[in-house]
């Protein structure tokens, strides 16, 4: 048996060997570790000194007409009878678009304005029989204050007549007197039928006196019919006027009554027919926008709608980056706007579309449109309608890198 001097994996493992010079490794010197940190610190230095933060925040918009949109709206609640227009036509200003029975005032059997316009007529009826009544109460009265006056004329002519007799009788009576005492100056004569001369004088005297104070009584009393006739007049006609006043709101009332039977909605700007709500035979709500007019051409705008939060930042002339919802950004890209005007009040927020969602009150931005989004292979702009919704992020503040590190310390300095 030969004994071998090494074992059998000694001698395997020798076989398998690799070839090659044997270098000794020699970790690098701690001066290139220097520099790099001192480099990284530096650009990192560089960076908090130079790099800006942008905080941002997100609101909502509509794309809008610049010239604005009209839309249309029943006054109340109503029933549409005919629509006039379809979707696209050119309409002037005044052109008739829907016709609208409004439910206002109808009864249980369904007879429309019948019942209010049965009872209009029953006001206006009662009025003309007061109008009538007051005609003949005033005939009546006027009637016997000049049948007073006549007779008080005839009265007064008759108490001239009698002063005048009376007068005559004075005449005579100093006639008498005056014969009387020439006569008994001559002794031919009495001083008795002197002193009953004078008795008789004096008593046509009296009674002419008294007939010219009855005659200044009747002629007053004339004067007072005469004021009376007038102010009766004037009362009578003051009282005809307010039944005619009255008569004609009634009158006023039926008419307005038929005309919001069938009321015919117009357009109040010309335009391009861009939505027809209304359908025939359709109920319409009060305030429901039934069709939508645009302007044939005008440049398209964003109007954003930002809360109190967001508003402080924004001025004229900032870019805006817009997202609209109808092209995703993520493959259309984002459009770009610049702030042309910002809203100096709030708006209610029942005020808006409902469908964009806003419930508090918000700022209108105007933005101009300098950018919309481009398609998938970014050839061409795809066009924009108004009323589509989107989202843009509003620059609130920009600040250095450094400060956002340090801005827990600087609070704790302002502090």
């Amino acid at each position: 048996m030969t004994t071998r001097l090494f074992r059998q994996e000694v001698i395997e493992a020798g076989r398998d060997r690799l070839t090659g010079t044997v270098v000794a490794a020699v970790p690098p010197g701690s001066r290139l570790y220097t520099a790099v940190l001192a480099g990284a610190a530096a650009l990192l230095i560089v960076l908090l000194a130079l790099g800006q933060y942008a905080s941002r925040v997100q609101v909502k918009g509509v794309v809008a007409q610049a010239s604005g949109i009209a839309h249309v709206a029943a006054p109340s609640p109503g029933l549409v009878r005919e629509v006039y227009v379809e979707e696209g036509a050119e309409v002037a200003a005044g052109a008739p678009l829907v016709a609208l029975s409004l439910a206002v005032g109808r009864d249980a059997g369904g007879e429309g304005l019948s019942g209010r316009l049965a009872e209009l007529e029953r006001q206006d009826a009662a009025l003309a029989r007061q109008q009538a009544l007051a005609s003949s109460l005033g005939a009546s009265d006027a009637s016997g204050i000049a049948q007073q006056k006549t007779g008080l004329i005839a009265s007064i002519t008759s108490l001239e007549r009698q002063r005048s007799l009376v007068s005559g009788q004075i005449a005579l009576a100093e006639a008498n007197h005056r014969r009387a005492v020439r006569l008994a100056e001559e002794g031919a004569g009495t001083q008795r039928q002197v002193e009953e001369s004078r008795g008789e004088l004096l008593s046509q005297r009296l009674e002419l006196e008294r007939l010219a104070e009855r005659l200044a009584t009747q002629r007053e009393t004339l004067r007072g019919l005469d004021t009376q006739i007038a102010s009766r007049r004037i009362d009578s006609e003051q009282s005809q006027a307010e039944i005619v006043a009255q008569r004609a709101a009634l009158a006023d009332q039926r008419a307005a009554l038929l005309r919001l039977d069938r009321l015919v909605l117009t357009a109040p700007v010309g335009g391009v027919v861009g939505d027809i709500a209304a359908r025939t035979g359709q109920s319409a709500e009060a305030g429901a926008p039934l069709v939508t007019i645009r302007p044939p051409a005008g440049r398209t705008e964003v109007q954003l709608y930002a809360p109190s939060r967001a508003i402080g930042f924004v001025k004229p002339g900032q870019d805006v980056r817009l997202m609209f919802d109808a092209f995703p950004y993520q493959r259309y890209g984002a459009g770009r706007g610049v702030v042309r005007w910002v809203s100096e009040v709030p708006i209610d927020p029942r005020s808006l579309d409902p469908g964009l969602g806003i419930t508090e009150p918000v700022f209108r931005i105007r933005v101009d449109l300098q950018q919309g989004p481009a398609s998938g292979g970014g050839a061409a702009e795809q066009a924009l309608r108004p009323g589509m919704t989107l989202s843009a992020n509003l620059l609130l503040e920009r600040r250095r890198l450094w400060e956002v590190f340090l801005d827990p310390v600087l609070r704790a300095m302002r502090k």
